[in-house]
């Protein structure tokens, strides 16, 4: 009897060391998602070591033409994002994140135009492109050509982070990162330099409530991509609010934004952006949580279209 008590509160002190404030997710706009931007800050200075596998399906057509710069951004991209996360002190942990992503023509493309009617959402230029091709395609500050199936490894990014407060109901910390150089320039999975950003996160818990709200910055130390314009200090932020739902669920709506990313650019996929992300999540076991739901556009045409997204953490 005493050793089943004791196993079970084994389980459950992982668990209740976990935090539970944001989604795994980002801004998928091929344009800049080679730049980096670091992954929320979603655990505690008591958590030893954290795991989260997320697979998002990003689909898109996004036409804009201003002054010198015109681009068709249409196609699918799968990504699958690994991060890991381990405690070196009782306030110290640092985070390792690779992403691995697959562009296609897809096959959501029908599926999209129907959401977009069902809601009443504006379908934009869809009904005007084929169905369920891949064209990445920018001309103006540079020359973005990616028309075939292709997988890359995006950059390799590693983070630090310092517990300075972390209580029953309230968690401050502040975190410095590096992405490296491994993604694809062509591939438009890296930026071809090393980039670094530092930010501050602060949550709440109540209850059923949690709110989490992170602020920073990024900035790439060289560019391919665009010709050198990349190569500027940009701010992000994010905020989460999460409502629980007996032991086992919760909903929770997410506001990603950042500003933007390339100097001297007009055109609205370059930023500054917004996107808005809504969904649930589910415990498993007291250790593992899944995590499903969509990312939308919150200002039209800054990010994708669509994202949908799931994950398992624990």
């Amino acid at each position: 009897m005493r050793c089943a008590a004791l196993g079970a509160l084994v389980l459950c002190v992982p668990s209740l060391a976990r935090a539970h404030e944001f989604f795994a997710v980002r801004d998928e706009n091929p344009l800049v998602r080679g730049y980096y931007l670091p992954m929320p800050s979603d655990a505690r200075a008591a958590s030893p070591s954290n795991l989260s596998v997320t697979l998002s399906l990003m689909n898109t057509t996004n036409v804009d033409e201003r002054g010198d710069e015109r681009y068709l951004i249409d196609g699918e991209a799968l990504t699958l994002r690994i991060t890991y996360e381990h405690a070196l002190t009782d306030d110290l942990h640092y985070r390792m994140t690779l992403p691995i992503i697959h562009d296609s023509g897809g096959f959501m493309d029908g599926l999209i135009e129907d959401w977009h009617r069902w809601f009443g959402f504006s379908r934009g230029y869809r009904p005007y492109y084929p169905k369920n091709q891949l064209d990445y395609s920018y001309s103006g500050l540079s020359t973005i050509n990616l028309t075939h199936d292709e997988t890359n490894i995006g950059g390799l990014a590693g983070d630090l982070g310092y517990f300075a407060f972390d209580g029953e109901h309230q968690t401050v910390s502040l975190w410095g990162g590096l992405q490296a150089p491994t993604g694809s320039v062509a591939g438009l999975t890296g930026d071809g330099a090393w980039d670094g950003a530092a930010w501050a996160h602060y949550a709440w818990r109540g209850i059923r409530w949690q709110v989490g709200s992170e602020l920073g910055v990024v900035e790439p130390f060289g560019d391919e991509l665009f010709a050198g314009r990349g190569h500027q200090l940009s701010g992000f932020g994010r905020v989460a609010l999460t409502r629980e739902f007996g032991a086992n669920w919760a909903l929770r709506a997410q506001l990603d934004g950042q500003t933007r990313r390339v100097r001297d650019s007009a055109v609205r996929l370059t930023g500054p952006s917004l996107e808005l992300s809504v969904g649930a999540t589910r415990r498993l076991w007291h250790r593992f949580r899944i995590e499903m739901g969509f990312a939308e556009d919150a200002a039209v045409n800054t990010a994708p279209d669509i994202t949908f997204f799931l994950g398992i953490r624990n």
